[in-house]
């Protein structure tokens, strides 16, 4: 009935209500977004795409006085798609930077300290070699983004730390799309519980490692379950599927160490926003009609 606007709303109060539900060590979780603070960021969003069509369509008028019809094609695709490219970096840390400053836990707000320039340089070195190696770079692209995001990433003045191995990641890979092929997809549940595994077991805080011993089994049953749940509830019982699916993921994962409190000190960033969602929001958007 708002032809879509409340989406920032809605996206919103589900976002608090799940996050209020996660607890640790005796404490809740807290959301601190608004939907109205996420309908405005939209909004600049939106006119900085506007401003980004208007150039390459200026460009194009430009390019038009050249003789080559093809090589007009060639330019104006490769510029296009700079720009579009170009948003990425200020997507994946904007974003980063929004949804950690928003995140609290007793009475402390999560932060993210990453460099637009050097998520940019990870994307484009990451993109580039997966593309040319036919997506063998893959695993060593992921695992250099998600250790440089989640070491950037901060709870008051204390950073995560994260360092996962490209040629670790690539057996992982290796294995998980070779048995999962074979198997007509029945081993992709252990694909996934081996990848998240790996991930918290090399991610650590004040010094401590995670853990987490998910199982492929306990992916498949709860999989199972929740379609079960969906199909013969006509989709009613999606959000008990995603409830039962988000408390294995969640539940699964530990911490057997005395975090030292005392250490940690509130550390607040003034310079987030919600135009970074935006942008994704309608780059997503773009995405999807386009396919």
């Amino acid at each position: 009935v708002t032809l879509g606007i409340y989406t920032f709303w809605a996206r919103t109060n589900v976002q608090k209500y799940n996050t209020s539900q996660m607890e640790w060590g005796g404490e809740r979780f807290s959301f601190h977004g608004t939907g109205k603070e996420r309908f405005i960021g939209f909004l600049k969003a939106l006119v900085l795409i506007v401003i980004a069509f208007i150039i390459i369509f200026a460009i194009g008028k430009v390019l038009a006085f050249l003789p080559n019809p093809y090589l007009i094609l060639v330019i104006n695709n490769i510029i296009t798609l700079s720009l579009l490219l170009g948003i990425i970096p200020f997507i994946v840390v904007g974003n980063r930077r929004f949804m950690t400053s928003r995140t609290g836990y007793r009475n402390l707000r999560f932060g993210f300290d990453g460099k637009v320039k050097e998520v940019a340089i990870i994307y484009f070195k990451g993109i580039f070699l997966s593309i040319i190696t036919l997506g063998i770079y893959y695993p060593w692209f992921f695992a250099e983004k998600e250790s440089y995001l989640v070491s950037q990433s901060r709870y008051g003045n204390v950073n995560i730390g994260m360092k996962l191995e490209g040629k670790e990641l690539f057996f992982i890979y290796l294995k998980g799309i070779f048995l999962s092929i074979i198997t007509l997809g029945i081993y992709v549940p252990w694909f996934m519980a081996e990848k998240q595994n790996y991930i918290w077991n090399h991610t650590s805080f004040q010094g401590h490692n995670f853990t987490s011993d998910i199982t492929g089994l306990q992916i498949l049953g709860y999989s199972v379950l929740a379609y079960i749940l969906i199909f013969f509830t006509f989709g009613i019982g999606f959000a008990w599927a995603i409830a039962y699916m988000t408390k294995l993921f969640t539940e699964t994962i530990s911490l057997e160490a005395e975090i030292d409190f005392s250490e940690i000190i509130a550390k607040t960033d003034m310079g987030a926003s919600a135009t970074s969602e935006g942008l994704e929001s309608i780059s997503n958007a773009l995405e999807s009609f386009l396919g």
